[in-house]
């Protein structure tokens, strides 16, 4: 018993004896840090120091407000501790530091709004983000700081954005037309086959849907001053009917031939059948010489006048509509 009773003591001797090295530890560690901070004091030590087992940031052994420099970029003190995910301001200008710390720069979506900080090491805002971006959340349309639905002009050409979003194989509406941006993101320009059907989209930049009747036309006006060659069908030179077959093979539309009652055959065998001249719209096709022995076609733009390739001597140009031709209506 007395054995064991002496050991008990012991342990007991042991344990209180560990305790008091422990707070005379802490008491050595805390009288160390107050020194630390006495001697950054006295001393008038400057930068980013650990004090009282806190790091803060010193200039002439005064904790600092302001931003400095560390560790390859810029932080904002207040009263020395380093701040984080706010907005400061300094030198007249605004700046904002993210949530380590760090005063960012380029372009930041902050609460939901997009802002340029600049590219060049100075990090002062600029403003609100506008144009297509990557503000921190992927490529983006922003406009005064926010996500942009509409069209946009960008790298050469128009682009859908919704939400900020860039859109692909989409119909859109807007200012009361219908457009359709490809599978680049790109509103459609031309004759386009959209999910098995054919549409055209104007070839003057405007991008937006209209009657495919229209296609030759507006072609055919980009195609004035062509020679006359008997049975051409280049831009060397052209007939009647090879200006036809050359005008839709520009606009993408579909080849009906390239004579002239091989075409008003091929238009009759595809549902167009012949209407007399005073029911001609524009971009129907005009034939002379009565159904299957047609001998001239030209293009109808209304009011009495019409686009063709006439005769020798001659170029393709806008001319009067003589005699009585039949009509044939073209929706493809």
């Amino acid at each position: 018993m007395d054995k064991y009773k002496n050991l008990k003591t012991a342990v007991k001797s042991a344990i209180l004896a560990g305790a008091a090295m422990t707070t005379a530890v802490v008491a050595q560690q805390e009288v160390s840090h107050a020194d630390t901070l006495a001697n950054i004091q006295s001393q008038h030590k400057s930068g980013y120091l650990n004090a009282d087992g806190q790091w803060l940031w010193f200039e002439n052994g005064q904790r600092y407000t302001g931003f400095r420099f560390y560790m390859g970029t810029y932080y904002w003190f207040i009263n020395g501790v380093r701040q984080d995910s706010g907005w400061r301001e300094a030198w007249g200008m605004k700046y904002y530091t993210d949530n380590q710390g760090r005063a960012v720069q380029g372009n930041r979506v902050i609460n939901g709004v997009a802002y340029n900080f600049g590219d060049n090491g100075t990090f002062f805002l600029r403003g609100k983000t506008s144009g297509y971006t990557d503000a921190g959340e992927g490529w983006k349309w922003y406009e005064g700081g926010q996500k942009f639905t509409g069209f946009r002009f960008y790298m050469g050409t128009y682009y859908w954005f919704e939400n900020g979003v860039r859109q692909q194989n989409k119909w859109e509406n807007a200012w009361g037309m219908k457009y359709y941006v490809d599978g680049d993101g790109r509103a459609s320009q031309g004759v386009k086959n959209v999910s098995g059907g054919t549409h055209y989209f104007g070839n003057d930049g405007t991008f937006f849907e209209r009657s495919i009747k229209n296609a030759m036309p507006d072609q055919a006006k980009k195609m004035l001053g062509l020679p006359y060659a008997w049975g051409g069908k280049t831009w060397s030179g052209v007939d009647c009917a090879g200006y036809v077959a050359l005008v839709r093979s520009q606009a993408g539309l579909p080849d009906i031939g390239s004579v002239t009652w091989n075409q008003a055959a091929y238009l009759r065998s595809h549902g167009s059948q012949p209407k007399s001249y005073s029911q001609a719209q524009p971009g129907d096709l005009l034939f002379w010489g009565g159904t299957g022995n047609e001998y001239h076609v030209g293009i109808y733009l209304g009011n009495g006048q019409m686009i063709d390739s006439a005769t020798y001597g001659t170029v393709t140009g806008i001319r009067g509509v003589w005699g009585d031709p039949q009509a044939y209506t073209v929706n493809f």
